[in-house]
């Protein structure tokens, strides 16, 4: 193969990947321990006086990412984190637990908030986060998480 024809693969290649997000307005999806590609068949995000949740499930699972202040910024999630990550399927996973081994193996991610969009009252952003089960015996990594342009709803929070 010429140059030319290495460049017209690339490119290619490329921009079939560049628009998979915005094809899918909204969307929510993430890499399960970096093999499972996992989007939400469902989704919510609710937000009130105890912060902001954004849910979304799909037949693998369900994530949950739960944050103080619905603003532009990073937050980042651990045992000792505001922020929470959280992931459902037969086991509870979560950025609260940490995990047992004769080395420390600590949860952590963030949630950054990339756009607020205060007129169509949508978010968009990224997150990830490494969480455990409740005796730290399990993990599961959340890689290359997006959100986007996903509708906000007010709730009426205690």
């Amino acid at each position: 193969m010429n140059k030319f024809q290495y460049l017209l693969v690339f490119l290619l290649v490329f921009n079939s990947c560049e628009d998979a997000i915005e094809d899918r307005t909204p969307s929510f999806q993430a890499n399960l321990n970096g093999i499972q590609f996992w989007e939400a068949n469902s989704f919510s995000i609710i937000t009130d006086s105890n912060g902001t949740r954004i849910t979304g499930n799909n037949m693998l699972g369900t994530i949950s990412i739960h944050f103080p202040l619905l603003q532009v910024g990073t937050n980042n999630m651990g045992s000792s984190e505001i922020a929470v990550g959280i992931f459902q399927d037969s086991i509870y996973y979560s950025t609260m637990y940490d995990g047992i081994s004769s080395i420390a193996h600590l949860s952590d991610g963030e949630i950054t908030i990339d756009e607020y969009n205060s007129v169509e009252n949508t978010i968009s952003g990224t997150f990830n986060f490494d969480a455990y089960n409740e005796t730290g015996e399990y993990n599961l990594n959340i890689s290359e998480g997006v959100f986007y342009r996903l509708p906000i709803s007010v709730g009426s929070g205690n």
